[in-house]
């Protein structure tokens, strides 16, 4: 059995980013972390203790929905797991007919985007270097849920 090490992130959809970005770091105390890149006018990453807050900008201001990745709302949340058990959690979620989207292999971090019965998106979040891997085990792969096999990219 995976072990899940609670809550790596929440992520949610706004309408303005720019706004929302001041109003988490002025008004409610949050720092914008380093400890994930973030992509002005698209996302930030605010550090909340041992978790991340992510507030992405909406594509579509037309929409409301449940965890899903257009419109306002909510887009996923991630739960933290050890790099050890990446692959093995894909191969468990296959294993159970899952509908996964895609994994990335990052040199910081590792994503898993899948989904739940209701079409919920979620995440299983890997920290490698903070795990304790090699520069050799972190290496920069996408996995493709079809051929159930991972590719290198730039």
């Amino acid at each position: 059995m995976i072990k899940i090490h609670g809550i790596d992130h929440v992520a949610f959809n706004v309408r303005d980013l720019d706004k929302t970005v001041k109003f988490y770091t002025e008004v409610i105390g949050l720092k914008v972390t380093e400890r994930e890149p973030s992509k002005p006018g698209i996302e930030y990453f605010l550090d909340c203790g041992h978790s991340l807050l992510g507030i992405i900008q909406a594509n579509d201001l037309t929409k409301n929905h449940p965890f899903s990745h257009e419109g306002l709302g909510a887009n996923h949340f991630s739960f933290r797991i050890h790099s050890n058990d990446f692959v093995p959690m894909i191969e468990h979620l296959e294993k159970h007919g899952v509908k996964i989207e895609y994994a990335k292999k990052r040199p910081k971090s590792w994503s898993l985007y899948f989904y739940d019965l209701d079409e919920n998106k979620l995440e299983a979040t890997a920290w490698p270097l903070e795990d304790g891997l090699t520069e050799s085990q972190r290496v920069k792969e996408i996995y493709d849920s079809k051929s159930k096999s991972w590719k290198a990219y730039n």
